[in-house]
């Protein structure tokens, strides 16, 4: 019952305007004296600032009670199964930040994947580079000439790996060499170009190892006049895209 529980919050109050009113009535009790007056009054002010010290206390205690509760119900209609004070207008605005906090978390990690992919170097790992070398080595020495596009240090790193990997596969590798003259359209791949009409096997043996080392390529030869002889093959190397 509701009296029955608001009296045992207000116990302690209680308690102490009982003791503040046995203390009063006890001092009253004796006999009349000189200092029973001044006595009568400290036995009164002293109950009534304790009654009124614990009352405050209890309510100040209460309100927290209170306040707590309300954010336990508030909680409490978020979980599954527990009917909200509004129901509709709940799910409604629920749904509404669920979908806007979606829609950014897709925003972000579309963000994230671009910078980290333009942050990604390109390179052969070791493994894969002593793999290459072994394979290239009984083909004997080939001429080949590396180049990549100017002003571009990834690009250039990249192209010197693959020079001193065929160099220490035995080939004879040039470059890296910067140059102008096959473009400079992004390509994350290596493009093999020979001279016109000619098709060495310089070129099918490194299309067919970088295949099978998983080294990124673009599948085929192009053509082009300014390579010197028929047997030279270039690689080149151009921007990431």
């Amino acid at each position: 019952m509701w009296w029955l529980q608001a009296a045992q919050a207000w116990l302690p109050t209680i308690a102490v305007g009982v003791m503040a009113a046995l203390a009063f009535v006890a001092t009253l009790a004796q006999a009349p004296r000189a200092a029973k007056l001044p006595w009568i009054a400290t036995v009164l002010v002293c109950g009534a600032l304790a009654t009124a010290a614990s009352a405050w206390q209890q309510s100040r205690e209460l309100g927290q009670l209170r306040e707590l509760s309300s954010h336990l119900n508030a909680l409490a209609r978020l979980l599954p199964g527990a009917p909200p004070a509004n129901p509709e207008q709940t799910v409604d605005s629920l749904t509404s930040s669920l979908y806007t906090l979606n829609s950014r978390i897709g925003e972000l990690q579309a963000q994230i994947d671009v910078l980290r992919e333009k942050a990604k170097t390109r390179s052969i790992d070791s493994d894969a580079a002593k793999k290459l070398e072994d394979y290239l080595r009984p083909f004997g020495s080939h001429r080949v000439v590396v180049s990549c596009v100017p002003g571009d240090a990834e690009a250039f790193t990249y192209a010197n790996q693959i020079t001193n990997i065929l160099r220490n596969a035995g080939w004879d590798a040039h470059g890296p060499e910067t140059t102008a003259i096959f473009g400079d359209a992004p390509a994350m791949g290596i493009r093999l170009f020979v001279r016109s009409g000619v098709a060495p096997d310089t070129a099918k043996i490194l299309l067919d190892a970088f295949s099978r080392f998983d080294i990124p390529y673009k599948s085929g030869t192009t053509s082009n006049d300014m390579i010197p002889d028929n047997t030279t093959v270039e690689l080149f190397v151009s921007h990431k895209p």
